[in-house]
């Protein structure tokens, strides 16, 4: 069955001289159960327009999953970036073919990845957040090392009925 996952996030205390140079990447890695080969917890790898994901079902293997971006909106409210994002995948119930777990279509995790063009030394540079990390933390320009923004909030998942 088709399910559909909400992904938000927020950056916050947007410092003023990166503040118009940050912006979120179009990729979502996401934890998700996958009926193709049968496993929970497979990280999934999701590229804007994309009509597929990959399922990174072992240490160099990797398959093709029915997973999108369906829609991904950015505004900028002040010195906050927010992201919400609305992720569509195939989902069937099954048992985890190596540990016995079920299935679940609601995901735990997620990784969103953000860049940066530095002012000061005129070049890009490229991070990440995830759910599963110490808060609040501070997100750091690449190549100035600059304090750019807060990282203070868990992303937030949500399975939409």
């Amino acid at each position: 069955m088709l399910r559909s996952l909400e992904i938000s996030a927020v950056l916050s205390g947007l410092e003023e001289v990166h503040r118009d140079r940050l912006f979120w990447e179009r990729t979502i890695e996401l934890s998700l159960d996958c009926f193709v080969c049968e496993r929970v917890g497979r990280t999934t790898v999701l590229k804007w327009g994309a009509e597929r994901a990959v399922c990174m079902s072992g240490r160099d293997e990797h398959h093709f999953a029915a997973v999108r971006i369906a829609a991904f909106d950015v505004t900028s409210q002040g010195d906050r970036l927010v992201l919400k994002s609305v992720v569509d995948f195939w989902w069937a119930p099954f048992q985890d073919a190596k540990r016995g777990g079920q299935a679940t279509p609601l995901s735990s995790w997620v990784r969103l990845h953000y860049g940066c063009y530095c002012p000061h030394k005129e070049a890009s540079s490229k991070g990440s957040i995830q759910t599963n990390v110490r808060r609040p933390s501070s997100v750091y320009c690449g190549e100035c090392e600059t304090v750019i923004a807060a990282d203070a909030e868990v992303p937030s998942i949500r399975l939409l009925v």
